[in-house]
Order: C-alpha cells, then structure tokens, then sequence
C-alpha cells in the first residue's frame, strides 16, 4: 500500500520541484517502481541496482529529510506499522460515497500518525520558548498556509501572546523592518519555495531577526532562513487532497504549540487570556 510509505510521499511531493537532480531522479523512479525494496538493501547493493552512488543514495534520503538510509528505514518499519492498523486506503474508480468516506478519514488518520514522526519535540520546545518569550511574534504566509497564519494569530492572541497576522506581501515586508530584536518572526508556508516568501525571510535574516518556520518539505529554499524549523509532511495523491492534508499538519503543529505555551503561562498572562476570552462574549448574543 504505497499510500501509508512514508518516504514514497516525500518522493512524490518532491518529483517536479526541481529539488531532485539527475541520480536523485533515477534513484527516485526505482522507489517509485519498487516502494517495499528498502528494507532488504543497502547502500551499496541499491548502487549496483540503480548505478548510483552509495555516497548519492545518501544525499537523497538526507533530501528527503532523514538522517540517512537508516533513518528511512524506520520510517519504513513504522509505516508498516500503520499500515497493519489500517484498512486498504487505495481508492479506486468505483468506490461509493460510504467507501470514499472511510477511506479518507483513514488516510487522515495515517497523516497524523506519520507527523508525530516528523515532529522534533526539542524544536518544538524551542519555538515554544521563543514564542513565549518575544516581545511580539509577526506571523506571515501565503497561499492555503496563509488560513493556518491566521488561525495561528487567533490562537495566540488568546494566550495574551503579543502578536500580528500579516497576509500581504507588501505589508509583510514593510512589519519586518519594524521588528526589533526581540521579536520573532513566524513563516508558516507548506512548500518552502514561494519566492515573495524566501524574498522576505532572506530580509528578515539580514536584519538578524529570530525565525521560525512551519513547513512541509525538509531542505527547503526557506530552510537556511530560519533558526528553527519545524518540519511536518508533504503528501501528494491523485485521489486525497494534499492540500487538506498540508492544512491539518499545520493546524496541528500550531495546536502543539499553543499546548506547550499554555502549561508555562504565569498567573498574570492566565488572567489576560480570561480577559481576552470574556472580550470575545461581547461579540456574542446571549442564550438566556
């Protein structure tokens, strides 16, 4: 079931990017062609059958956002894992609306387990701290991220963490000139490579503002603009959305974070946030 491989949907969300090189695309078609080979090659035995370096096929899995092939092989092993916990996922022409159904809410369920793989909790930890301590957190994106930005200002906002949504470009790049050193900067933006978006975080580096980075492909372009990235996954399907399914890890992560804030929030920011939250009820007709 190639649905639940995990690097199979590094592989196919990778494809046409121009991230693969020449070998990269050869070692790529042979995964592709032959998804369950991992396990029982090495290095040097996956050289003889693709006529690819061993020192290549190394580079590739460190692309595709693992240590090594090692490290892809757990992943392998866990993907399994989920596999044997999961009905066929594999939708085919044909399938009723009932069929459909399960089989989407299990592919959902699959990309949830596949990011507390791809979650770093010391990264996460480490954005925490930093969220939590800036004097104000500006969140930029674009594109479907841009939603989870705002969903992540809302989220925040309600903690009494000081901070801005910013959704133009124009806007974006006027709030990073204002940031001062003890702001943070927060990217949310699944593929790492839209260019008004590398063209602002290669500003706000400049400046030497503090980043984080919410994304979905491991060694982006926005990669070496940030101080921490926290990398969720990038899926790419004919049939299940890959947009949904960037929304949701995204949503997550974001959700992850607002849970480890929340436990360190002292006594006066609690109170800020009920302040906050009563505010909203005034927005609110009464049910009584």
């Amino acid at each position: 079931m190639k649905e639940s491989l995990f690097y199979i949907q590094r592989i196919n969300a990778l494809y046409n990017t121009g991230a693969f090189s020449k070998s990269d695309r050869l070692l790529a078609d042979y995964f592709l062609a032959n998804p369950c080979c991992v396990n029982k090659e090495t290095a040097s035995s996956l050289s003889l059958l693709t006529g690819v370096s061993p020192a290549t096929i190394v580079r590739f899995c460190r692309k595709l956002g693992f240590d090594g092939l090692a490290d892809m092989k757990k992943s392998i092993a866990y993907s399994n894992y989920i596999e044997s916990t999961a009905s066929d996922m594999d939708l085919a022409k044909g399938d009723d609306a009932e069929t459909v159904k399960n089989k989407v809410i299990q592919y959902t369920k699959m990309i949830v387990d596949q990011l507390q793989f791809s979650l770093d909790a010391s990264l996460l930890q480490k954005a925490a701290d930093m969220i939590g301590s800036a004097a104000h957190v500006v969140i930029v994106g674009e594109g479907g991220s841009g939603t989870i930005c705002r969903a992540a200002y809302d989220i925040f906002l309600k903690l009494a963490i000081p901070c801005r949504f910013v959704e133009d470009i124009m806007f974006q790049m006027m709030e990073i000139s204002m940031m001062g050193e003890n702001d943070v900067l927060l990217f949310i933006i699944n593929s790492g490579r839209t260019y008004n978006v590398l063209q602002n975080a290669e500003y706000a580096r400049d400046r030497g503002l503090a980043t984080i980075g919410i994304v979905g492909s491991p060694n982006s372009p926005l990669s070496r603009f940030l101080d921490v990235e926290l990398q969720t996954s990038m899926f790419s399907s004919s049939y299940f959305s890959d947009i949904s399914a960037a929304r949701l890890c995204e949503l997550t992560t974001v959700s992850i974070l607002h849970s480890i804030l929340a436990l360190t929030r002292n006594e006066e920011q609690m109170e800020k946030g009920d302040e906050i939250a009563m505010s909203i009820e005034r927005k609110r007709i009464s049910l009584k």
